[in-house]
């Protein structure tokens, strides 16, 4: 059902134990949440089926637009494992191997990537646990790796280890990729995010996968990797949403040099239609305490203003002490941002209009450019698109309006991936069998949720229902006229 209440920025929340139980699932939507994050690099299968039935049968009963994804772990490097946490100390000459687990006595450290001899070379940084500690690699074998400690601290098993000047050869898909994409397929997630993308040959991998287990969900790129920041454009144009995870982009990159990266990646993201999720540590000290640093607010607020389609939760709601308190804190932080954003605009400043040579085609870009700038001089209440793969309500997202935009659809698949597209409401109208019909329930839905008046105006944009993704008509009329046209 429609509610008033809903921000345009949408929240991500990751399930984890801290928050996958029913009752805590439940608030969490009612407070704010659009789409939840299975992290495939943590826990098993079947807690992540009991969360998947509970999260379908709440979006159920609660009647909203959820979208639910699994976060891939990709070409992701991890310690092994070893008893115990192990502290490291500056100076200290320490022995690596490429090995998934180590025994209580063994004085080597393992590392569960068995290429890790043949990325690395004398003078190459090892960075552990997001860049906490750092070693520099004095050997380096096929099956021993020897490296100084320049900057120490304490380490458990699986924390993630980054080679930040190699180029790491490992393929973008490991096995329990391939495993944890079938379980994506068997259970329809709505999205599916791949780890490390470093080019469109990646995504194309993960497509050629997905393919294979008949599984049709749009692709999540994390950019995290400097190749994927090189690459961006083809990202954009191969990959059907994008992700800033800015701790590994951090680790890898330089702190200093993410407020830019994540900018770039915004905004040339809106340029394409591409919806973008920015991501990681926003709300970090909300793992342990039950507010956030005032810097952390900015962060949230600044990603808002940036333009991001979705801002998401990670430690904070997996595993954190106030995952609830987390959730609406963000929601609070979002909410009032936005309250500033169209002060003195129609549109999100900074983004009134795409660049000629990106994204959707000229004749849709000028087609809804226009209806949008029609629908602020006219004066027209909300913009209505009517979408069953909703495309036309991810290219209207795109121009950032102040208008309140209604996805409308009758594919409950569409319903939910609407969920993660910034400022649409999705509206799920049943199945129709014509244009009248799907008129008489769009005006139904706008009289019962009392949005507006009979004689409010509003934009509708309506495809060839023949033709997936075309919409080639626009109509401005009024609520009594939209009900009029069902009968005619």
């Amino acid at each position: 059902m429609l509610e008033r209440n809903q921000t345009r920025t949408k929240i991500v929340a990751t399930l984890g134990p801290a928050s996958a139980t029913e009752a805590r699932i439940r608030d969490m939507v009612r407070s704010g949440v659009d789409a939840f994050r299975l992290n495939m690099s943590h826990g098993s299968n079947e807690e992540r089926r009991r969360w998947i039935r509970i999260l379908y049968r709440l979006r159920r009963e609660l009647e909203r637009p959820v979208a639910v994804f699994a976060d891939l772990r990709g070409p992701r490097l991890r310690l092994g494992r070893f008893p115990g946490p192990r502290r490291l100390k500056r100076g200290q000459i320490l022995e690596l191997r490429p090995v998934a687990e180590a025994a209580a006595a063994e004085p080597w450290l393992p590392v569960d990537y068995d290429g890790l001899g043949r990325d690395l070379e004398p003078g190459h940084r090892i960075l552990l646990r997001d860049g906490r500690l750092e070693l520099v690699v004095e050997e380096a074998g096929r099956r021993r790796i020897r490296a100084r400690v320049r900057r120490g601290g304490e380490i458990l098993s699986s924390q993630g280890v980054n080679l930040p000047d190699s180029r790491v050869s490992a393929p973008i898909l490991g096995p329990k990729d391939l495993e944890d994409i079938r379980f994506a397929a068997e259970a329809g997630l709505d999205y599916l995010a791949l780890s490390f993308v470093r080019s469109a040959a990646d995504i194309a991998v993960l497509r050629a996968e997905m393919e294979a287990c008949d599984y049709a969900a749009p692709v999540i790129a994390k950019i995290e990797h400097p190749e994927a920041v090189r690459n961006l454009d083809e990202i954009l144009e191969a990959a059907d949403a994008v992700m800033v995870a800015r701790g590994d982009l951090a680790v890898e990159m330089g702190h200093e040099v993410v407020p830019t990266v994540q900018k770039r990646i915004i905004s040339r993201a809106i340029e394409r239609a591409t919806p973008v999720i920015t991501a990681t540590q926003m709300l970090e000290t909300m793992i342990e305490n039950s507010t956030p640093t005032r810097a952390e607010v900015s962060d949230v607020a600044n990603a808002v203003l940036d333009g991001s389609d979705a801002v998401m939760l990670s430690g904070e709601t997996a595993v954190g002490a106030w995952p609830l308190q987390a959730v609406r804190t963000m929601h609070r932080i979002v909410q009032r941002t936005e309250a500033e954003l169209f002060r003195h605009s129609s549109r999100l400043p900074g983004f009134l209009f795409h660049r000629e040579d990106e994204g959707p085609t000229t004749v849709e870009k000028a087609l809804m450019d226009g209806a949008v700038e029609a629908a602020r001089r006219c004066g027209a209440r909300l913009l209505l698109a009517f979408t069953e793969s909703g495309r036309s309500a991810k290219l209207l997202s795109s121009f950032r309006s102040k208008r309140p935009l209604i996805g409308v659809t009758s594919d409950p698949r569409s319903f939910h991936r609407m969920a993660l597209y910034w400022g649409v409401r999705p509206a799920l109208i049943g199945r129709f069998r014509s244009v009248h019909e799907m008129n008489r329930k769009a005006a139904s839905l706008l009289g019962r949720v009392r949005w507006l008046k009979p004689d409010d105006l509003v934009v509708a944009f309506t495809g060839t229902f023949a033709v997936s993704g075309a919409t080639n008509t626009v109509r401005i009329l009024t609520l009594s006229d939209l009900a009029e046209a069902a009968r005619d």
